[in-house]
């Protein structure tokens, strides 16, 4: 008798990929933690967006993109939810720490990049990650009591 498979769901991909990245750091594989961390970003501003604008953003969608348009939606203050739940101070780090991921990206090629100059980008990125989620949470647990409708989509996060 076989047993059963799971199903590989959308569900905890993103813990498994938060693992990864540790793992990539404990063994000192910083560039690959740094991009696994945009994934994981990415990832993230892209459930905010659906959960905010009740939709989710095209699939063609950048890191760089979700993160102008997640500023966007903070400073126009037209989601009071976000504006409140989210600081908007984290996602400019974000942005600067994409930043720096490209400047190293484009250093490596002309350049050699220390072993520091990386492990520094994939720690900075881990600590970001833990804060964005927290931000999140925080957007979620104060925008849930909110939704009326009860369709129960803001845990998803």
């Amino acid at each position: 008798m076989k047993g059963k498979k799971k199903k590989a769901g959308k569900k905890g991909n993103g813990s498994k990929l938060i693992t990864r990245a540790g793992l990539a750091i404990k063994q000192e594989f910083y560039l690959e933690a740094s991009w696994i961390l945009s994934a994981l970003f990415e990832r993230k501003l892209k459930k905010l967006l659906g959960l905010v604008e009740k939709q989710p953003p095209a699939s063609g969608f950048t890191l760089e993109q979700s993160i102008k348009r997640v500023k966007y939606l903070h400073v126009s203050s037209k989601h009071p939810d976000l504006t409140s739940g989210l600081n908007l101070r984290i996602v400019d780090e974000i942005r600067n720490w994409k930043n720096q991921r490209n400047e190293i990206l484009k250093d490596i090629l002309n350049i050699h990049v220390s072993q520091a100059r990386m492990e520094r980008l994939a720690t900075e990125g881990v600590k970001l990650y833990k804060e964005l989620n927290k931000s999140v949470k925080s957007f979620v647990s104060t925008a849930a009591p909110a939704d009326k409708e009860g369709k129960g989509n803001r845990k998803a996060i």
